[in-house]
């Protein structure tokens, strides 16, 4: 059970405040998400498909490990593909970011011309604090979990 004194539910906050929070986060996973941009989409399509979280997984970590610290970001176990006959698919992919002080869920969304990242909660190691501060203390995460040479 989530603790709601240390669960930071995107739901709960304004647009604005949502969209900071997501444009800090796909601009910290910018390298990544063009490493995963460059799998070949119908193999990715098949294993989400076969249900293939092992190989999913092992994507997520070799698209990650130029840009951010072995171990944090982590396939969240589901994904799905949609598809209408005559439409490219969009395929949308559960992950996780484990960081000491935090853990980020989000959904990152491949449509035929854009990547989407959309941030679903924050479970903060501590307490939930003022507006402000929850978003530094997300920001310092997010740059603590990138690779040196970021």
């Amino acid at each position: 059970m989530l603790r709601s004194d240390r669960f930071l539910d995107t739901r709960s906050l304004p647009g604005r405040a949502i969209f900071s929070y997501e444009k800090m986060l796909a601009d910290s996973l910018r390298g990544f998400l063009a490493e995963l941009c460059l799998i070949n989409a119908g193999v990715f399509i098949n294993y989400i498909e076969e249900e293939k979280g092992e190989n999913i997984n092992d994507i997520v970590a070799s698209s990650a490990e130029l840009t951010i610290k072995p171990g944090l970001l982590r396939y969240g176990r589901h994904a799905t593909v949609e598809s209408s006959w005559g439409f490219p698919p969009e395929v949308s992919i559960d992950l996780e970011l484990h960081h000491a002080s935090l853990a980020a869920f989000f959904r990152v969304v491949f449509e035929a011309q854009a990547v989407a990242v959309h941030l679903d909660g924050i479970l903060f190691r501590e307490a939930l604090g003022e507006p402000d501060e929850n978003l530094q203390r997300f920001a310092n995460a997010l740059a603590e979990s990138r690779l040196a040479c970021q």
